[in-house]
């Protein structure tokens, strides 16, 4: 089912973006607004799968980081239309969650040329380590449709350090009964595609642990390592309702976030602008957003562009770039669409470290995700 058109969610962005205090404008006085009874704006809203909590908060959290892409907009005004009752107050809260302060995380917004900073990705990603030989060998042969679990097996088995990671990670909890060999690790609890996979991240791990810091690198890719698991577990939340290509959505949850590496690589010109925003901004969509503002790329062109030249399935490659475009609002999504996004909100947090997601609750609310604090308490407890 397509996406319909948010028209109440854009009708209540406009009323927030022409109030002198958005941060004040209530539900109740939206509604009136509207010429609708508080019955109708929230159930119509629901339709949109929204609350008008959730469009306040995200819109004062994008009008936050976006004012500080320019010099234009006064700190002063911006404190009160963020409903902050001094500026001191405002500047405690920002560096708390950013760890910097708002004046110094303009400055490293506004360094650098944002089409200078794109070419310096693409030469990063050109230049990176390769991917391990048994990593190149197992995308090389699955390319070609010619092998099984044996042949998995005899690849995997020259590189005895990622035979006992997979072993490893089999044997968490989340995955099911412990394997007692990498036959039954594979076969029984990952999965052969899921292996390969696996293979990349852990292939990309080992090749920037010089270059990205270490707590970034290990949180980043436990995500990574842990998105199958979630899917699977997400699928039976969601019940029969949406039909996932299961493998093609798989590879997008694991591959999709891996752009977040690249950008926090020490030879970015920006990447501690980006690890500041790792820390402060708690939505996947509004970094993506804040991003492509101040570096004209996202997290998932950045991933793209890394898989590209690792020769990875073009139809992943395409998918990616498509929820690329639904992200940016260049194009209307499915129902598919919107829930594979969530679903990477949801690594995305799990990748950062944030230990609260009460946005990430409502939405799952709306979108009739059973149990989602569950999975999410699970995903986090398997740390």
């Amino acid at each position: 089912m397509d996406q319909k058109s948010l028209i109440l969610t854009e009708a209540v962005n406009t009323l927030l973006t022409k109030s002198a205090v958005p941060a004040k404008l209530t539900v109740e006085q939206c509604a009136a607004t509207l010429a609708m009874s508080m019955t109708s704006f929230r159930r119509k809203l629901s339709q949109e799968e929204t609350t008008f909590k959730l469009i306040q908060q995200k819109y004062l959290n994008e009008l936050c980081v976006h004012a500080l892409l320019t010099k234009h907009v006064n700190i002063d005004s911006l404190v009160i239309k963020l409903g902050y009752s001094e500026r001191s107050t405002f500047e405690r809260a920002f560096r708390h969650k950013f760890n910097i302060t708002p004046v110094q995380f303009r400055e490293l917004s506004l360094v650098g040329d944002a089409q200078e900073n794109k070419q310096n990705l693409s030469m990063i990603a050109e230049n990176m380590p390769p991917l391990s030989d048994s990593c190149q060998q197992l995308i090389r042969e699955k390319n070609q449709n010619s092998f099984d679990l044996q042949r998995v097996i005899e690849i995997i088995s020259m590189d005895p350090i990622f035979v006992g990671r997979l072993i490893g990670l089999a044997s968490k909890a989340i995955y099911g009964r412990t394997p007692n060999t990498i036959e039954e690790a594979i076969g029984r609890n990952l999965g052969i595609n899921t292996v390969i996979n696996f293979a990349v991240v852990y292939s990309l791990k080992d090749a920037l642990s010089d270059y990205v810091e270490q707590d970034v690198i290990n949180q980043s890719t436990h995500a990574f390592l842990m998105a199958p698991k979630f899917f699977q577990l997400m699928r039976k939340s969601i019940g029969s309702e949406v039909k996932f290509d299961n493998m093609l959505i798989e590879q997008i949850l694991i591959f999709a976030p891996l752009g977040i590496l690249l950008l926090c690589h020490k030879s970015a010109p920006k990447h501690q602008l980006m690890l500041h925003s790792l820390r402060g901004i708690d939505d996947l969509n509004s970094l993506n957003q804040y991003i492509q503002a101040s570096m004209r790329t996202s997290i998932f062109s950045a991933s793209t562009l890394m898989l590209s030249l690792w020769h990875i399935d073009a139809k992943v490659i395409k998918q990616i770039n498509h929820l690329d475009k639904v992200n940016k609002k260049q194009i209307k999504g499915t129902k598919q669409d919107h829930l594979v996004l969530f679903m990477l909100s949801c690594l995305y947090i799990l990748a950062t470290g944030k230990k609260e997601y009460p946005e990430l609750l409502q939405k799952a609310e709306l979108l009739n995700i059973d149990g989602f604090n569950d999975i999410m308490t699970l995903l986090f407890k398997d740390k």
